[in-house]
């Protein structure tokens, strides 16, 4: 539904009988909106006056026929409707503008209208009232288009610093190959990854000018869901945003409500299958564009599998640039705000060392620009005042995934392998470029290894690389186990298989534990996962990566019983259990990342307990150093807080070695029981000491 404010003109002089009296005149404004929208809520086209002198009337009409009305339009509506019956001449409409569904009801139900029509009432049949429920919030922006050829668009996006998904997709929208005489309905929607809603929202904003000018789009106006709670199914005003939306834009952020973050994995279930009904119901005429935030994902992977197989999605993926287009685009936001704070040499130093930027960096620059600013130059009063802890956690600073993975100790051979996909991607997109054939590869994968190995950690870093490369189209990670797969009844299970694939679409899906689906007291739901997982993996080869994880020899034993399975799994990478000196490596990274310090002193005494670790099975590998380190800070908080006094930054971030006196540490003090079985003699110290000797020197 397309929703407008307009001005109506006509002579007054000649419409005598409406202006007789003020009660005269209010009469028949009365009438006029009866005729011209209360009896006609249900009818394509329909008008009301929200404001009236003689002469003149201020209106807003709703329109349903998904093509965008013209002044002409709206004056022979008007004189069909009034000429004959109140002898009004010289109608003319002017001042035409599109306006949201938010000004639409505040104008309705202006003092003025008390006395001309019952605004809720119109506002509830028409289905435009949906700003008052519980379950998610809605605001809403009439875009700012300006026309623009395919040249224009593209030069005008540049400042974006665009991904190529980007200005793939504006090509397909600009393409000859397009009828563009008029709305048919929406061949695709979209999905945005970005770091943040202000970045994913200059994309938007781009992308519906551009359909907006290849009349992809009727309406410019843009509504955004968000704060969706986990109660938000069977919500009607959540249908009627979509509903009337037709023509236009709906934007669904899919992070959910913040007070709800832990609960994607099950209340939000009710919640994907009700979005997904409605997203299916309106897709035709409502454009939908999901947005999802790369540290906060919500459920997203949820939704759009459920939607993969009834729904075309582009994936559009946030812009990323270099130092120079970082620059130029951080003075572009300074000269939008007018603000005017700091010199073009004070903005790049705010840029640091870096030497490339995502779109949502940038924001977070300026916004910290912006922040100091405040307190620098317009209220000096508090230039003095000092933050507390200063502890840098720019998200801007934070590693991409791929110098993530390398930054993770030991792990050659996944390192190498990655390197090796990353390389076969770009190849086979030179050769699609130079119209060869494309060579499909199986790449479906299995690793093996003990807890705490980092095969979770890697396989979520994997996922985000071949999504940035373009080898992963969604970048959707999905990780289930046995009770993720398996039904309570016959016939269940291959349909959750099946729904599970189609939430990974795109993306990795990741079993953890796979060989508990074939435990004897399985049964035959175990068998009937296992046959249909094979089958979506071939059925689902070149859209969706299937990564399986577990215990090695246990791994080994399924795949050596489930030939059609193991036949399809390309690479198989083992794990191996770090070795004292790595474990000591992966917790000085931690202390790293967290800013944290020790003496060498320190890092020696943890380098004995996990020597110790390292002689016992199952220690739990990196966990078990995680465990450490956070016991370790629970004690230096307990240490501190007994000291009190002032404490200064150094001190807040120094471990001392009465902070790895924990629990942790102790677990693996004693001898092992098999040797303390026996009773001390020479050859029992000797043999605990070569034992010693050998996990040290691993």
């Amino acid at each position: 539904m397309l929703l407008y404010d307009f001005k109506m003109t006509y002579d007054d002089k000649q419409a005598p009988e409406i202006h007789k009296t003020r009660k005269n005149f209010k009469e028949n404004v009365e009438i006029f909106n009866s005729i011209l929208g209360i009896n006609r809520v249900t009818e394509p086209l329909k008008m009301f006056i929200y404001q009236a002198v003689p002469g003149a009337m201020n209106m807003v009409c709703a329109d349903s026929e998904l093509q965008k009305p013209s002044n002409a339009k709206l004056e022979k509506f008007l004189k069909d409707a009034l000429e004959d019956m109140f002898s009004i001449k010289a109608i003319k409409v002017s001042e035409l503008k599109e306006i949201t569904a938010e000004n639409f009801q505040q104008l309705l139900s202006r003092g003025d209208n008390a006395e001309f029509l019952n605004a809720f009432r119109v506002l509830n049949e028409l289905r435009l009232d949906f700003g008052g429920n519980n379950s998610f919030c809605v605001s809403e922006t009439i875009c700012p288009t300006k026309k623009m050829n395919y040249a224009q668009t593209v030069a005008s996006v540049q400042r974006l610093m665009p991904d190529q998904t980007f200005l793939d997709e504006l090509k397909r929208i600009f393409s000859s190959d397009n009828d563009r005489r008029k709305f048919y309905g929406m061949p695709v929607h979209y999905k945005i990854t970005a770091g943040m809603q202000t970045s994913s929202m200059e994309m938007i904003l781009a992308l519906v000018n551009a359909l907006y000018n290849n009349k992809r789009l009727v309406g410019k106006r843009i509504s955004r869901i968000f704060e969706i709670d986990h109660n938000c199914y069977g919500e009607e005003d959540f249908e009627n945003v979509i509903a009337q939306a037709a023509g236009c834009t709906v934007v669904i952020d899919l992070q959910g409500s913040k007070n709800e973050t832990s609960n994607y994995a099950g209340s939000y279930e009710a919640v994907v299958d009700y979005i997904s009904e409605i997203v299916r119901k309106y897709q035709r005429n409502t454009l939908i564009i999901f947005v999802e935030m790369s540290d906060s994902p919500g459920f997203s992977s949820k939704l759009l599998g459920a939607l993969s197989d009834d729904v075309t999605v582009i994936d559009l993926q946030e812009g990323a640039g270099d130092r120079k287009q970082a620059l130029d685009y951080l003075k572009m936001i300074e000269r939008k705000m007018d603000t005017n704070f700091y010199s073009d040499d004070e903005l790049e130093a705010a840029l640091g060392d870096r030497t490339s930027f995502r779109t949502s960096d940038i924001f977070r620059i300026h916004d910290k620009l912006y922040s100091g600013s405040l307190k620098e130059k317009i209220y000096r009063a508090y230039r003095q005042l000092d933050v507390v802890t200063k502890i840098d956690d720019d998200e801007s600073k934070k590693p991409d995934a791929y110098r993530r993975l390398q930054s993770l100790i030991g792990l050659k051979d996944q390192k190498a392998l990655i390197d090796q996909m990353i390389a076969s991607h770009k190849m086979m997109k030179l050769r699609l470029d130079m119209g060869l054939r494309r060579i499909t590869k199986t790449r479906h994968m299995c690793f093996t290894g003990n807890p705490g190995t980092a095969k979770t950690t890697v396989a979520r870093l994997l996922t985000d690389i071949l999504n940035r490369e373009g080898a992963l189209r969604t970048g959707r990670f999905v990780e289930c186990g046995r009770g993720d797969l398996v039904g309570e009844y016959v016939g269940w299970t291959a349909k959750i298989v099946q729904k599970k694939f189609r939430q990974a679409q795109g993306g990795v899906l990741f079993i953890d534990e796979a060989y508990s689906l074939v435990d004897d007291e399985h049964g035959l739901y175990g068998d009937e996962a296992i046959n249909t997982i094979v089958q979506e993996m071939e059925n689902r080869r070149n859209s969706v990566l299937v990564i399986f994880a577990g215990y090695t020899d246990r791994m080994k034993d399924f795949l050596d019983r489930n030939e059609g399975l193991r036949s399809r799994i390309a690479f198989h990478l083992d794990f191996p259990d770090y070795n004292p000196d790595e474990l000591l490596d992966i917790l000085k990274l931690m202390m790293k990342d967290r800013h944290y310090t020790a003496s060498e002193e320190v890092f020696e005494e943890c380098r004995r307990i996990f020597v110790k670790a390292c002689k016992h099975k199952n220690f739990g590998n990196g966990r078990f150093v995680r465990n450490l380190f956070e016991q370790a800070m629970m004690k230096q908080d307990q240490r501190l807080y007994k000291q009190g006094g002032d404490l200064t930054k150094e001190q807040l971030l120094e471990l001392t070695l009465e902070d790895f006196d924990v629990n942790t540490s102790e677990m693996y003090s004693k001898r092992d029981p098999k040797i303390m079985g026996f009773a001390p003699s020479l050859i029992g110290s000797k043999k605990l000491l070569q034992t010693e000797k050998e996990c040290a020197t691993l």
